[in-house]
C-alpha cells in the first residue's frame, strides 16, 4: 500500500487535493469503508496538531499574565494560531478531496 503524504514528510506538510486524491485511489479499491479509514489516515496528524495548537494558545495567553513572560507568550500564541490556521486548512483540502473523489467515483 501506497504511504500517505503526511507519513512521508511529517504532520507540518502542507496537503493539496491530487495528493490527497491519488492517496484515496492508491487504495485500490472503491469500498467506502477502505476509503473513510483512509481519510481518518490523512486527518489523524492534523486533528492532533489541531489540539496542540490550542494548548499552546492557552500557555502563551497564560504567560501573558506577567510582563516578564509576556516576551515568550505572544509568540507562543502566535504560533498556536498558525498552527491552528495551517492544520485548518489541510483538514479541509482533506474533506473537499474525499467529496471530490466520491462524486466522481462510479458506483
Amino acid at each position: 500500500m501506497a504511504l500517505a503524504p503526511t507519513e512521508i514528510a511529517g504532520p507540518f506538510t502542507k496537503l493539496d487535493k491530487q495528493s490527497v486524491i491519488g492517496t484515496l485511489k492508491a487504495t485500490g479499491t472503491r469500498d467506502p469503508d477502505v476509503l473513510h479509514a483512509q481519510k481518518q489516515k490523512l486527518l489523524a496528524p492534523s486533528k492532533n496538531l489541531k489540539m496542540a495548537s490550542y494548548l499552546m494558545m492557552g500557555c502563551g495567553l497564560l504567560l501573558t499574565i506577567t510582563i516578564v513572560a509576556a516576551f515568550a507568550g505572544i509568540p507562543f500564541a502566535l504560533f498556536g494560531v498558525w498552527v491552528w490556521r495551517f492544520t485548518s486548512k489541510n483538514i479541509a483540502t482533506v474533506e473537499a478531496a474525499y467529496s471530490e473523489y466520491l462524486a466522481s467515483a462510479p458506483a
